[in-house]
């Protein structure tokens, strides 16, 4: 399997700039985070200029060097699957926020659902809930 934004095979580091790869500190995407700033501890409220025109060469050479000392993050394929299912690679939906709460236990909601298991559970739901009125 490759990263589908850089191309590198599984078990390979992903190529500089790649949208897929993790930072070693926080776990996040590595391109949006701010870990940069924390560890070269650039601070935002000084008016540097990194913040809104990134890192100058001197700062990404010295990120760059602190990223090896971490460990970049080699590229592996974890697939989507839905927690009640199990189907790989479900389509990702969206539902506003307030549905997502009625209908999903808080202990799935950060958990992936693929849309008819997530119909199913929503019918599911609401006919226990008719069940109840009617009583």
């Amino acid at each position: 399997m490759q990263c589908h934004d850089c191309g590198c095979e599984e078990g390979q580091l992903h190529e500089p700039g790649c949208d897929m790869e993790s930072c070693p500190f926080c776990g996040g995407q590595l391109i949006t985070c701010g870990c940069c700033y924390k560890i070269l501890e650039i601070d935002a409220s000084s008016g540097t200029r990194a913040y809104s025109h990134g890192l100058n060469k001197s700062q990404q050479a010295e990120w760059d060097e602190k990223l090896r000392e971490k460990g970049l993050v080699p590229y592996i394929s974890y697939p989507n699957i839905c927690s009640r299912c199990g189907r790989l690679w479900p389509e990702i939906f969206r539902v506003p926020d307030e549905e997502w709460r009625k209908y999903v236990e808080i202990h799935k909601r950060g958990k992936m659902l693929c849309r008819p298991c997530f119909d199913e559970i929503r019918q599911l739901v609401d006919s226990g809930e008719q069940r109840k009125h009617r009583k």
